[in-house]
């Protein structure tokens, strides 16, 4: 009887292996996408899925193994999901009306994307090659490879499609993609040329000569009306903001240390900007472009969600596991929410009627949910393997 019940074992694990991966592919069309959490597990090949109405798991994708996915984003239709495989090389692209997946190779190391509002275009930065790979959704190929960037952290595309906005992590600077062209680099900050190779090459000597590495530009971030795009430049401790029409920086806004990057309000009001260097975060008013208040912060911010109007913003911090919550009316500190210190927290989401904030936490595999009516805290726990960043449709979403 024993041998019987490991031949059966045996037979069932040989057919796990030769099953194809749709199978375990996660049902999208028994679901309202505007009410599913999508959580990415760096260390698991899937994704996690949150009922929001409910808060509980309720099913994985599967994706590509060893993948360690960076983020996942939806196309601004709701009918197709990219997700980016970074070890791999990959972007994988799921048709949410049939769950068929798609795989795009594309450069080294692609993590941070975006997708044109005509659903056409897909624009990915691979940080670790130095190149943005240009991808037609239609078609599911990609059309283009673009070189010479400085670990490209992303792309910001305007609505028309024709200008897409890169930041260098590796310089201070932003390319400009237009008509299939690189255009024109932005320098920006003080420390303009700078290389990724040069910081990398410098290594042990950093310590020893006291070099300041380059934080480059983390994101372009557009006001609402895309008429001015807005640029955290860390080494140099100012936000610069650049005339899309132009395309030149026409305002140099001073902030604290380090800042990370901007954050556009709901009601396109403020730009909000952690400054990880002094634990503050800069709040900027878009009419006049000026910083209308200095807020208390904390060590290691990864990211700032609103409310549904824009007029409470929460700073999370990753360096103690708190979440800062403003009114921006009043332009003060009103809360500061503990999560613990069995989390560690990344980046979040909040659900499309700006009511509840999706906070991932990669210690304990876990989300927390916060309430921006009351500002409980919740945990759901055993969402996967290193959680780093959520994604919900027509959310706020971002990745770090």
């Amino acid at each position: 009887m024993k041998k019987i019940i490991r031949r059966f074992f045996a037979i069932l694990c040989f057919f796990s292996f030769i099953i194809p991966t749709s199978v375990f592919a996660f049902d999208w069309q028994a679901h309202d996408l505007s009410h599913l959490v999508l959580v990415s597990n760096r260390n698991a090949d899937e994704l996690t899925i949150i009922d929001m109405k409910t808060d509980k798991v309720i099913g994985k994708q599967k994706i590509e193994m060893n993948s360690q996915a960076h983020m996942a984003m939806f196309s601004p239709d709701g009918k197709k999901l990219a997700i980016a495989a970074t070890d791999n090389g990959l972007i994988s692209i799921v048709n949410l009306k049939n769950n068929a997946v798609k795989n795009v190779r594309v450069g080294a190391g692609p993590e941070h994307m975006d997708i044109s509002k005509d659903n056409r275009w897909l624009y990915v930065g691979n940080i670790e090659e130095g190149t943005v790979s240009k991808i037609d959704l239609n078609q599911n190929i990609e059309t283009a490879r673009y070189q010479g960037f400085m670990e490209p952290h992303g792309a910001t595309i305007l609505s028309n499609s024709d200008t897409v906005y890169v930041p260098n992590r590796g310089a201070q600077r932003v390319g400009v993609i237009q008509a299939e062209t690189i255009v024109k680099n932005i320098e920006v900050g003080s420390l303009v040329g700078l290389a990724s190779l040069d910081r990398d090459q410098m290594g042990a000597a950093m310590h020893r000569e006291r070099f300041i590495p380059v934080n480059g530009i983390a994101n372009v971030t557009l006001t609402l009306d895309e008429s001015f795009a807005y640029v955290a430049v860390g080494d140099a401790n100012v936000v610069e903001v650049i005339d899309t029409a132009t395309n030149e920086v026409v305002k140099n806004i001073a902030v604290g240390k380090n800042p990370w990057r901007a954050y556009v309000s709901p009601n396109g009001a403020y730009m909000l900007t952690p400054n990880n260097g002094d634990e503050t975060v800069s709040l900027i008013d878009v009419q006049t472009q000026t910083v209308k208040a200095t807020l208390q912060g904390g060590p290691d911010m990864t990211g700032v969600n609103f409310n549904h109007d824009g007029t409470k913003a929460y700073a999370i911090s990753r360096g103690t596991n708190q979440i800062y919550v403003y009114d921006l009316a009043t332009a003060t500190k009103i809360n500061q929410l503990d999560v613990g210190p069995q989390a560690r927290l990344e980046t979040a989401s909040v659900s499309p009627a700006g009511k509840k904030i999706y906070v991932a936490s990669s210690k304990d595999n876990s989300v927390y949910v916060v309430d921006m009516e009351s500002d409980n805290v919740k945990r759901i726990a055993n969402v996967g393997n290193f959680p780093w960043g959520v994604t919900i449709y027509k959310g706020q979403n971002y990745c770090h």
